[in-house]
C-alpha cells in the first residue's frame, strides 16, 4: 500500500524541465533569499517609467493613519511582495524582445502579471 506515494505527487504535471533548472526553482520557492541578495537584486531593476503598475505605492498617509495596527502589518507585507514580484517581472521584462516574443514567454508573463493583479486587488480589499 503506498498511501503517501498516492498523496505526495501533484496530480496534475507537465513535461519535466532540465534537472539543473527544476533543482534550482525548488530550492529557491523553498528556501529564504537573503535579505542583502534581494536587496542588490532589486537595486538592478528598478520599475520602467513607462509601466506605472510596477511601482507599488505605499499608501495614502491619510488613509494609513485611520487602519488598525494589524491591517497596516498586513499591507507592508503585501507591499513587500508586491515590490518582489514587480521586480521579477520588470526582469523577465528585460530579457525580452518587444516584438518577437514567444508564446511560452507571453503566457509566463500574463501569468505574472495576473498574480500582480490578484495581490494588488488583495491589499485594496485588505484596507477597505
Amino acid at each position: 500500500l503506498d498511501v503517501v506515494g498516492k498523496f505526495a505527487t501533484a496530480t496534475h504535471t507537465g513535461e519535466p524541465l532540465h534537472p539543473k533548472l527544476a533543482g534550482t526553482i525548488d530550492y529557491l520557492t523553498s528556501h529564504q533569499l537573503l535579505g542583502q541578495v534581494v536587496t542588490d537584486t532589486m537595486d538592478e531593476f528598478k520599475p520602467p517609467d513607462n509601466c506605472i503598475t510596477l511601482s507599488v505605492s505605499t499608501g495614502n498617509a491619510h488613509i494609513w493613519g485611520t487602519l488598525s495596527t494589524t491591517t497596516k502589518m498586513q499591507d507592508v507585507r503585501l507591499q513587500r511582495i508586491l515590490n518582489l514580484l514587480s521586480t521579477g517581472i520588470t526582469a523577465f521584462a528585460c530579457t525580452l524582445d518587444g516584438d518577437d516574443v514567444p508564446s511560452e514567454q507571453q503566457d509566463a508573463l500574463a501569468l505574472l502579471c495576473n498574480a500582480q493583479f490578484k495581490i494588488s486587488c488583495l491589499r485594496k480589499s485588505s484596507i477597505r
